[in-house]
C-alpha cells in the first residue's frame, strides 16, 4: 500500500589524474543536475553560452525538461564556485585564469592541444565531477563543441551518474546495509538512510524501498529464469503485474508512450523501459524507469524499477537520483536460488 500509506578510450576522452587531493574543500554540494560552466575572463564567452545550451538539452520522455540546469560563472568568481557538484572549465591556452586552474590541479592535458573533453574527479571537492576543455582559440573549442554535442552531452551524463553510484555504494558499505541486503536476498542496492525499506513479499521476489515528500520509489523483483525471458514485452508485462498488485493499481500511460532502449545494466545486456505511470484511482502519476536483466551467476532474471510522484516539482534531478539507486544494483555470487 506505497501511495495510500503516504573510459571511454581513444581520442575523445581523457581521465585525468589529480593532483593536491589533500586540498579537497569538504564533499561537493549542489543538486543531480546542476552544473557549472567556468570560463576565461576574456576569450570564451561564445564558447560558454554554446555549452551552456548544449548541456541543457531538452530529456524527451520527462516532457523536455533540461538534461542539465547550466550557470555561467567567470573565473574571478571560481572560489565561491569551486565545490559544486559539477564543473566544466573552458578556456584557451594562453587565456586568462581558466589554464592556471588545470595546471595547477588536473594532470594529464598536455598544454596547446587541440578541444577536447577531459574528465576528472574529487578535484575540489569530494563527489565532484569536473570537465575540462581547453582549445588554442575559442574557434576551435566551438567546432569540437559544434561536431561533438550529443557525445559530450552523453560523456558527462555518464560521468556523473558513475560518481552518483560510487557515493551511494560508499555509504551504503559502510552503513553495512550492501552486505544485509546481499546476505538476505542475493542483491544489494544503495539507497539514502531516508529512504524505507518495505518488506513486501521477498517470498516471491518482491521488496521495496520509499522516500516521501515527494513520493519516491525503488522495486527489485527477481524469480528464476533464463537469458531469454529478457524482452521489452516481458519487461512491460512484468511490471504491469507487479505495479498493479504492489503499487495500489498503478498502470503504464500508454499514450505519453514508453522508450525502450537495450542497454548494459551492472555488467549484463538489459532492457531499459522508460515512460509514465498513472493510478486513476489515486489520481495520480509520473515517470517511472525500469531495468530488466538476467544474472547468470544465480540464473534469475531481475526488474529493478523506480518511480516518481512529484506533482509541480522538476523531475529530471529526482529521476536522476533515482536511476543512480538502481544502477547502484549488485548481484551476489552464489545466491541462493
Amino acid at each position: 500500500m506505497r501511495r495510500l500509506c503516504v573510459v571511454l578510450a581513444g581520442s575523445f576522452l581523457v581521465l585525468a589524474s589529480l593532483s593536491s587531493c589533500s586540498k579537497l574543500r569538504g564533499n561537493a554540494v549542489g543538486e543531480s543536475n546542476d552544473l557549472v560552466i567556468v570560463r576565461d575572463q576574456e576569450g570564451a564567452s561564445r564558447a560558454a553560452s554554446f555549452l551552456a545550451s548544449v548541456m541543457e538539452s531538452p530529456v524527451a520522455w520527462l516532457l523536455d525538461e533540461k538534461a542539465f540546469a547550466p550557470t555561467i560563472s567567470d573565473v574571478s568568481g571560481f572560489q565561491s564556485v569551486s565545490a559544486r557538484r559539477h564543473l566544466i572549465l573552458v578556456g584557451t591556452w594562453g587565456g586568462k585564469g581558466v589554464e592556471s586552474l588545470v595546471r595547477q590541479r588536473v594532470k594529464g592535458i598536455p598544454r596547446g592541444e587541440a578541444a577536447r573533453l577531459h574528465i576528472a574527479k574529487d578535484v575540489w571537492a569530494k563527489g565532484q565531477v569536473v570537465g575540462v576543455i581547453m582549445g588554442p582559440n575559442e574557434d576551435d573549442i566551438l567546432s569540437y563543441l559544434d561536431k561533438n554535442k550529443d557525445e559530450i552531452l552523453r560523456t558527462f551524463e555518464e560521468a556523473a551518474m558513475e560518481q552518483h553510484v560510487e557515493d551511494l555504494r560508499r555509504r551504503a558499505e559502510t552503513a553495512g546495509v550492501s552486505s544485509t541486503l546481499e546476505e538476505r536476498y542475493g542483491w544489494s542496492v544503495c539507497p539514502p538512510t531516508d529512504y524505507e525499506f518495505m518488506s513486501g513479499n521477498a517470498q516471491n521476489g518482491f521488496v521495496f524501498f520509499r522516500r516521501v515528500r515527494p513520493d519516491r520509489s525503488v522495486f527489485v523483483y527477481w524469480q528464476e529464469g533464463e537469458a531469454s525471458f529478457v524482452t521489452e514485452s516481458f519487461a512491460l508485462s512484468k511490471r504491469q503485474e507487479l505495479t498493479k498488485r504492489y503499487y495500489d493499481g498503478d498502470e503504464i500511460e500508454w499514450q505519453r508512450g514508453v522508450e525502450m532502449k537495450q542497454v548494459e545494466f551492472a555488467g549484463r545486456p538489459a532492457v531499459r523501459l522508460s515512460g509514465w505511470w498513472a493510478n486513476q484511482r489515486l489520481v495520480g502519476g509520473g515517470p517511472f524507469r525500469s531495468y530488466c536483466f538476467y544474472e547468470p551467476s544465480q540464473a534469475r532474471v531481475y526488474l529493478v524499477d523506480t518511480s516518481l510522484f512529484a506533482p509541480g516539482q522538476d523531475k529530471v534531478p529526482l529521476m536522476l537520483n533515482l536511476d543512480a539507486i538502481a544502477r547502484s544494483f549488485r548481484a551476489a555470487e552464489g545466491a541462493a536460488r
